[in-house]
């Protein structure tokens, strides 16, 4: 496409106050579509509306032409264990998009939907039922198959509010390998798996054990260098990892993202229950800076990425609208804008990126009722 348009994923299908995790008052619809102007980082309304049951996490597929959404249900909405599904989408010339397939993935509370490497497998979490699952996907009509695979966690963590259970909140496959990454926020691990590209399965291999409740909630890699971030919910951290090909992740320094001063547990605006409320981060597009969101602080902590090792260092701080509780951030197409759904301030706000230092420039703030996640392409 020439045009580039943006998709706007709202939590929709609840009252207010009865998502604890939700602040907004103002229930979303579904999919929101605009058009993105590159230059300027504005967000123009389409008027395309798709209706969708909380379309909380958005992914494209790599070759920009399908968009999975997720559905991402919950037991306080009276939703069954066992239920839940993810959407296909055919990204049309215009910006609209038209539904493919509907699929059953297991469970709900799906926060996550990534693609492996290959494009040829999406990885969805099932976070209220402690697992995990595998879909096949065909990268060429976009259609969904039956999971083929849907591992439970077992554990706990510290935090009785937030690790009673297993939660993998974030799952992603490793750009260069066939291992699979299960960020579990219950009981402080990443799981780690191998798929097998012929049946769609996943073999364990190991456990990494992160801090005592820090809640590790996503995870990015590097453009070139053999290092991912995972960013950590409940003690407001990210944990750079080095890579190796056969044995996964291995920690080699933790960071900070919160101000040293500052508290959050008592704080009106805190809906997540620990110290921290830390949400998504993201490199930008050159590895050179490395982007976090702080809610309940409101800001997105930006840090230098050490060329040699991508070791992190603090670089600036950048404020977001007030009661933002932003819940994820994207980058756009050309890596100079970067595009958070502020959740609980019913908008999304672009930030131009300054690439050699990573700064952000507040350019455009766009209205859209609990704004969960946003795609550019």
């Amino acid at each position: 496409m020439s045009d580039q348009y943006a998709f706007v994923g709202c939590y929709t299908g609840y009252e207010p106050g009865q998502l604890g995790w939700v602040g907004s008052k103002q229930p979303g619809e579904g999919i929101l579509a605009f058009s993105f102007d590159p230059a300027s980082g504005a967000l123009t309304p389409t008027g395309a509306v798709v209706k969708q049951d909380s379309p909380a996490w958005l992914e494209p597929h790599p070759n920009g032409r399908f968009l999975i959404a997720t559905h991402e249900l919950s037991h306080h909405t009276g939703v069954a264990a066992g239920v839940g599904f993810v959407s296909s989408y055919r990204v049309l010339p215009k910006g609209g998009l038209e539904k493919i397939c509907t699929q059953a993935t297991g469970g709900h509370g799906n926060t996550c939907a990534t693609f492996d490497r290959t494009g040829r497998f999406l990885l969805v979490t099932r976070y209220w039922e402690s697992g995990i699952s595998v879909l096949p996907f065909d990268p060429d009509t976009g259609m969904v198959g039956a999971v083929t695979a849907r591992p439970d966690h077992v554990g706990s963590g510290p935090n009785p509010d937030r690790q009673s259970a297993p939660h993998p909140h974030g799952i992603h496959g490793d750009p260069r390998t066939d291992l699979v990454y299960a960020m579990d926020l219950g009981t402080d691990r990443v799981h780690q798996y191998l798929l097998d590209l012929k049946t769609g399965g996943l073999s364990p291999r190991g456990e990494v054990a992160f801090a005592p409740g820090s809640g590790p909630r996503g995870i990015n890699f590097h453009p070139s260098l053999r290092v991912a971030y995972v960013n950590c919910e409940l003690d407001g951290t990210v944990v750079v990892c080095a890579i190796d090909d056969e044995a996964g992740l291995r920690p080699v320094q933790t960071m900070a993202c919160y101000p040293d001063d500052f508290e959050g547990r008592d704080h009106p605006e805190n809906l997540g229950k620990a110290g921290f409320w830390g949400a998504e981060g993201c490199l930008s597009a050159d590895g050179s800076h490395y982007f976090y969101i702080c809610r309940v602080h409101q800001s997105i902590a930006v840090f230098a990425v050490a060329p040699s090792d991508g070791t992190l260092s603090f670089s600036s701080r950048h404020a977001l609208t007030a009661n933002s509780n932003a819940r994820n951030l994207t980058l756009d197409p050309s890596g100079n804008h970067l595009l958070v759904a502020s959740q609980d301030a019913d908008c999304v706000e672009c930030f131009r990126i300054d690439r050699a230092s990573g700064a952000l420039t507040l350019v455009h703030t766009q209205p859209a009722p609990c704004a969960a996640d946003v795609a550019v392409l």
